[in-house]
């Protein structure tokens, strides 16, 4: 191909409807600052709409790409809003959340809707773009745009396995059911999921969270991604026979996580080698677990290092083996790509987000099928691997090579939304069948020149 044809095509013009864009804030924010930093790179003509609290960080973080921050567009708080806010003020925490936060939300999306059509008109865009909110129950305010529609990708709507539903008390239970059946109502009302060309969804479980009666066709692509410049793979870790195997864990000290089920793990670990554990994070069970570890007599192996920033956690991850992740109730798995783009293999629960993530040869997965032998597996898998160390480094490398190769990277995830993106147009009818073919190059173009040039 050469640059005359490329200059001559088509080019993919995308809106990207979000509430908000942010570094700063991270989780989806983070995940929508990726996405539009990374489409720009890809030169498709890009747009964005989103809250205007994220403005004066964007116009920071855009200030040598002017351009670029011309084209996002900001909606505010109305007067109206701020009025539920004061009176959500008047209730419980809970309350303010789930209701008049909800509502507040709601409104935003209503105006990010009206703008996103008056855009769409103006700009003559091809095609919807909405990464967020990332749950499935979650309402879309964008329908009946006039261009298809992509959302995603989706991840959430996932049960605890069979035999941990004990965890969820019968309230949470009642509510939770409450809930979903109450969102089924409210897509008939507003149904951007519905009506939506396609949804990407994180994995299985979540596609079965879906609303009934979504039309659009279903892709499934990891939710998360991981920034390969920020965590680079790791030299190799020298092996000393009286070095203590280091196994770490990274997230929250809340129950679904599963880190109680861990340190009852690592007391036959400990019995058995010179292994320690490192628990890096903070949550509502940390006393609870600092008091059975003392019970237990393993102070001197089970550190706590509470929450930490981004680099220290690099740099812990760094000095570690293996990387452990007992969730119960995991989405995702962000925590264990970026552990395995170092190069740490990993020991995860054989269950939603990390079953997608981990495999026979970058780590072990665990069947949570009860209680005792969750706990043994987890306990069998630290002692095979602490003993084992040419298996450690085996399964660091695939790891490495299994983030750089399978859609775990930011580029690569992009990549392939950009392929949905054009696969969706093309479906639609959105381009001229006698245009197609050179569309199609034009994408793949966006995607991957070096294998398209002469």
């Amino acid at each position: 191909m050469n640059g005359t044809d490329s200059q001559n095509m088509p080019s993919m013009r995308v809106l990207m409807v979000v509430e908000n864009i942010s570094r700063k804030m991270g989780g989806e924010a983070g995940k929508s600052f990726y996405y539009l930093r990374l489409f720009r790179e890809r030169h498709l003509e890009i747009r964005a709409v989103c809250h205007g609290r994220v403005r004066e960080e964007l116009r920071k973080e855009f200030a040598d790409d002017p351009e670029l921050f011309r084209k996002i567009h900001f909606v505010d708080d109305t007067w109206y809003q701020a009025l539920v806010w004061r009176i959500g003020k008047l209730f419980p925490y809970r309350i303010q959340d789930l209701i008049f936060g909800q509502i507040i939300h709601w409104i935003t999306q209503y105006h990010i809707r009206k703008l996103a059509l008056r855009l769409i008109k103006v700009h003559k865009m091809d095609l919807v773009f909405e990464p967020a909110p990332i749950t499935p129950k979650g309402l879309s305010f964008i329908y009946n745009m006039g261009v298809p529609v992509v959302i995603g990708p989706l991840s959430g709507g996932l049960e605890f396995p069979p035999a941990f539903q004990y965890m969820d008390s019968k309230i949470s239970r009642m509510s939770i059911n409450i809930s979903r059946s109450f969102s089924e109502i409210l897509h008939r009302l507003i149904p951007g999921k519905l009506k939506a060309e396609a949804l990407i969804v994180a994995n299985q479980q979540t596609e079965e969270a879906l609303p009934l009666g979504c039309q659009g066709k279903v892709y499934q692509v990891i939710e998360s991604g991981v920034d390969l410049d920020l965590w680079p793979p790791r030299e190799a870790r020298p092996t000393f026979g009286d070095q203590p195997v280091r196994f770490i864990y990274v997230g929250r000290l809340v129950d679904w996580k599963g880190a109680q089920f861990l340190i009852e793990a690592f007391a036959s670990v400990a019995l058995k080698t010179n292994a320690v554990l490192e628990l890096v994070g903070n949550g509502q069970l940390e006393q609870q677990l600092e008091n059975r570890v003392q019970e237990l007599g393993l102070t001197d192996r089970i550190h706590f290092h509470g929450w930490q920033p981004r680099a220290k956690v690099n740099q812990l991850l760094r000095e570690c083996d293996v990387f452990v992740m007992p969730s119960l109730r995991e989405a995702g798995g962000n925590a264990i790509m970026e552990a395995m783009a170092i190069g740490l293999p990993t020991i995860a629960t054989n269950w939603a987000g990390p079953s997608y993530i981990v495999d026979d040869s970058t780590g072990i997965l665990v069947d949570p099928s009860s209680t005792e032998e969750f706990t043994q597996g987890l306990a069998s898998a630290m002692i095979r691997l602490a003993e084992d160390p040419e298996l450690r480094s085996q399964m660091g490398l695939s790891a490495t090579r299994r983030v750089r190769e399978d859609y775990f990277d930011w580029h690569s995830k992009c990549d392939r939304i950009i392929e949905i993106f054009a696969e969706t147009l093309r479906q639609v009818k959105k381009v001229p069948e006698h245009q197609s073919s050179s569309v199609e190059q034009n994408f793949q173009a966006l995607i991957a020149p070096e294998t398209l040039s002469n």
